[in-house]
């Protein structure tokens, strides 16, 4: 028997097929209207978080639309979808574009990865919350943030 025994290392595998619901296509939600329920995403102020979230920058204006589905949780939170999309001045798709997304409380699905966009410009995220979170997040250079929030803070 050898010395050495053989090192076996288990990597998690994740999924990235089309298995869920169907979306409609992006061309169904206004470009210069954020999709029903979005929150209107806050700009940073230059230079904040500039080395911590970093992406590659796309090499043109964007337009970066960012809400969360549902918009707002239950006392105790829970689950919900972070969805970003990018388009191009004009509305046109731009897929490729690397997009990371941090919370202030809870967890990411994707521990804070880059995720690109898919052929539709679009990405997504899920996050586990209990308690109001601010969610940034850098598109190809541009940075947002905005709140998902929980139980009675969810209220109008």
């Amino acid at each position: 028997m050898s010395r050495y025994a053989p090192l076996l290392l288990l990597v998690p595998v994740v999924c990235a097929c089309s298995c869920g619901p169907k979306r409609p296509p992006a061309a169904s939600v206004p470009v210069s209207e954020p999709a029903p329920g979005a929150l209107p995403p806050e700009p940073l102020r230059t230079g904040e978080e500039e080395d911590l979230m970093p992406v590659r920058k796309v090499p043109e204006p964007i337009i970066v639309a960012a809400w969360a589905e549902p918009k707002a949780l239950p006392p105790g939170g829970g689950q919900t979808q972070l969805l970003v999309r990018v388009q191009k001045k004009g509305g046109a798709a731009y897929p490729g574009v690397e997009v990371r997304f941090r919370t202030s409380t809870g967890v990411l699905y994707s521990k804070g990865a880059i995720l690109p966009t898919d052929e539709s410009g679009r990405t997504r995220d899920r996050l586990t919350i209990r308690e109001t979170a601010i969610i940034t997040l850098n598109a190809g250079g541009t940075r947002y943030r905005f709140r998902v929030p929980v139980g009675e803070e969810a209220k109008p």
